[in-house]
């Protein structure tokens, strides 16, 4: 059942106050970097709440990209593969050589892709 939105503590009123355009930047920048609205987080700073600053990162993404666009040639291949046996086509040796060939490059670039991953954002 869902609750009242006054039981959720909906906002009808408003407070207004007027800053600087410097104490104003202060404000939205910290606001920002928390990943809150300027009023979320006024609200919090006048009510002592925590407020969690967002971790920053900087990232060289080329790595990833380049894993992601391995794991997508090997997808092509593998839809190749499956159409060709979805229209009747025969397993023969040669072709279950390819797959077994194809799905351990996928498993092998699905790790490099989650060293990647985890190289840049820990």
């Amino acid at each position: 059942m869902a609750r009242k939105k006054k039981e959720l503590g909906q906002k009808e009123r408003t407070i207004h106050f007027r800053v600087s355009e410097a104490f104003y930047e202060v404000i939205a920048h910290e606001a920002r970097q928390c990943g809150l609205s300027i009023s979320e987080f006024c609200r919090r700073v006048l009510l002592n709440r925590r407020i969690k600053k967002l971790p920053v990162i900087i990232h060289d993404e080329r790595e990833i990209k380049q894993e992601l666009r391995n794991i997508d040639r090997l997808e092509n291949n593998m839809n190749q593969i499956a159409r060709h046996l979805n229209q009747g086509g025969a397993l023969t040796q040669p072709l279950a050589d390819e797959l077994w060939k194809e799905l351990t490059k996928l498993d092998l670039a699905i790790h490099d892709f989650n060293l990647a991953v985890e190289k840049e954002y820990g």
